[in-house]
Parts: C-alpha cells; structure tokens; sequence
C-alpha cells in the first residue's frame, strides 16, 4: 500500500517562448500556474508522512521567486517551458530532502499541463 500526500499552490508569471511556430508565443504574455506536489512515504509514529509546515516553508519559497515574474530572467527557466517549471520546482524540493513522488504544473486556461514522477 501507497501512502501519499499533497499539496497545491498557484502563481501568476509572465514568460515569452520561441521554440514554437506559434509566433504569439515570443511576444511576453502571462498564465495562471497551479501546481500540485505529492509526496510519497510511511506514516511514522506521530500520524503524519511529511509536516506540511515544512513542505509550506518550501513553497513559499518557490513562489517568492516565481510569483509575479518574468519566467525567462530566472536562472534554469531561460526557456520557461511547463516542463522546464516543474522541473525547476521539483528541484527545489529535492534539495532539501523532499522528493516529490510527483509533481504536477498545469495552465488551465490552455488546457496544457506537464507531470513528472519519481522511478
């Protein structure tokens, strides 16, 4: 038996992209982003996998650095592709010690979302 937890959070940024066709792309626009992050593991003796204040602490500090920003000025988001996002942020939580069991980041008004999970 799988025991996970999760947690979601959003953030406003602006990006410009020019790995497309679509030329809209390049010009600098912005999204709504809803990221949901779950983790994977035992429940230890106090009921709990993860304390959510930790995981809280983390977030906020990735949304201190992406919220109301210009994606591409964010060192490792030059080419801020959804999969280059919730890469970054998974990183973020792995060098701390807390590996996502998977990590999900979506721009729902496109109807587009990238998913990455642990091996």
């Amino acid at each position: 038996m799988k025991h996970l937890i999760s947690k979601s959070f959003t953030f406003e940024a602006a990006h410009s992209l020019k790995i497309t066709k679509n030329k809209a792309n390049e010009n600098i626009h912005g999204h709504s982003f809803y990221v949901t992050i779950s983790f994977e593991g035992k429940i230890n003796k106090n009921g709990i996998i993860y304390d959510f204040l930790e995981i809280n602490k983390l977030i906020r500090i990735a949304k201190k650095k992406l919220d109301h920003k210009y994606l591409n000025d964010i060192h490792g988001l030059e080419n801020p592709t959804l999969e280059n996002i919730g890469s970054w942020i998974w990183n973020i939580f792995s060098k701390k010690q807390y590996t996502p069991f998977e990590l999900e980041v979506s721009r729902k008004s496109c109807f587009e979302s990238f998913k990455i999970r642990a091996d």
